[in-house]
């Protein structure tokens, strides 16, 4: 199982469980206002002043999970130690002023830790816990809040209320170790089992892509550097924070498989127009335009059921609309702007480049100068004008990787 795959997998785990903290949080409030209306009703004998500094220092600690996650985003990585924080916050708060009878509320901030499957968090939090357990009650105790009579001396605190909860806390927290570390290790199992399914898609993947290139047997270099570039533009993109609310290592690394299917409709087009070596007729060029479209219902059926959602989404997009101009004059929709996803307008740079750079049936290769000047040219009217930028940025990188993979002319890639 390699890195990725399992940090992948502990990063969607995270995230989840970042939502799920807050959605808890949010419900103890709730709960924790309706015990405070039934005080206020005197239905419960809470003393009232201390009850209302209760409730409003419980309200921040447990209502500030959903807004961070608004504010941050769950990705953050930091939020899950922060979550249990405020946990054990509200456990000081509850055991140091309000009463020791509410034995459940002290296995809280354990809990919160539990659905991050981390055992260091969840050890760090079984100390905090303790901690906080045995200081709220001794706070409790010396600001005369023990409202229990079993605990009128410091004595009999420590051997009737701190040592059992520590104890249980102890046992609860040792509980959750052991289910931690299994659901770790099943989770780890998971992920060497998506990995071969990922493995498999990607064998796939390019045998699909080496039928369609070997049309004319060729070598499939085409294949190779659009995915590349792709790839290369993607990490650059990342680098300097260009669409970060899209570019994720989990994005490149599914540009990255699913790149060389984006002509993967060419597989339905006629040798007799693929491989012509002058200039298409109207007609035949609308019959080579039909190859994204074809391509993207291709994909559709051989991945309906199989793959990953976004896996199969993303491939979808790159097949379909790597043709679609940011001027909205490409096809197969006519798309224009942001409304072409940024997958495919990625690799419409890379394709585009390529394709120049190239020899090709019908033409010779460009010169490398021109190739850039196309792609510069074409900003904002072809190419997204943030991609394009980015492409011209990393242009000794772009022409070391065509010099590492030129191997023999894609003959009959259009």
């Amino acid at each position: 199982m390699s890195n990725a795959t399992l940090s992948r997998i502990i990063k969607r785990n995270e995230e989840d469980a970042n939502r799920t903290a807050a959605n808890v949080m949010l419900l103890t409030f709730a709960i924790f206002t309706v015990i405070y209306i039934l005080n206020v009703a005197g239905i419960f004998i809470i003393d009232r002043p201390v009850m209302t500094a209760a409730y409003f220092i419980s309200a921040v600690l447990l209502l500030l999970p959903k807004l961070l996650n608004k504010l941050c985003g769950t990705s953050a990585k930091y939020l899950k130690y922060l979550y249990v924080m405020f946990a054990d916050l509200f456990l000081l708060v509850i055991t140091s002023t309000l009463t020791y009878h509410v034995v459940v509320v002290y296995a809280f901030p354990i809990a919160i830790a539990g659905l991050y499957f981390s055992q260091k968090l969840t050890k760090l939090s079984t100390a905090g816990t303790l901690i906080v357990t045995a200081a709220g009650q001794f706070i409790a105790f010396y600001i005369g809040r023990n409202n229990d009579h079993n605990f009128q001396t410091l004595n009999r605190l420590v051997i009737f209320g701190v040592l059992p909860r520590m104890l249980t806390l102890l046992s609860f927290a040792a509980l959750l170790l052991l289910l931690t570390k299994r659901t770790s290790k099943l989770l780890s199992e998971d992920a060497d089992n998506y990995e071969q399914l990922l493995s498999h898609n990607q064998e796939m993947i390019c045998g699909f892509a080496t039928l369609v290139e070997n049309r004319d047997e060729n070598t499939g270099g085409h294949i190779k550097r659009t995915s590349i570039y792709a790839e290369l533009l993607s990490r650059e993109l990342q680098r300097t924070g260009q669409y970060s609310d899209i570019i994720t290592d989990e994005f490149i690394e599914c540009l990255a498989m699913v790149a060389p299917l984006h002509d993967i409709g060419k597989i339905s087009i006629p040798d007799s127009i693929l491989c012509k070596p002058g200039k298409l007729t109207d007609e035949e060029f609308d019959i080579m335009k039909s190859h994204s479209a074809k391509g993207s219902e291709i994909l559709k059926e051989i991945f309906s059921g199989s793959a990953d959602e976004n896996y199969k989404q993303m491939a979808y997009e790159v097949a379909r609309y790597h043709h679609e101009k940011w001027n909205g004059r490409g096809y197969p929709e006519g798309l224009s702007g942001t409304d072409i996803p940024l997958s495919a307008r990625i690799m419409a740079v890379a394709d585009v480049f390529d394709a120049v750079s190239e020899k090709r049936c019908y033409r010779d290769a460009m010169p490398l100068e021109e190739c850039f000047n196309i792609i510069s040219e074409g900003s904002g009217r072809d190419f997204d004008p943030v991609l394009a930028e980015t492409f011209l940025n990393i242009r000794e990188t772009i022409e070391d990787v065509r010099k590492a993979t030129h191997n023999k002319p894609d003959v009959c890639a259009k």
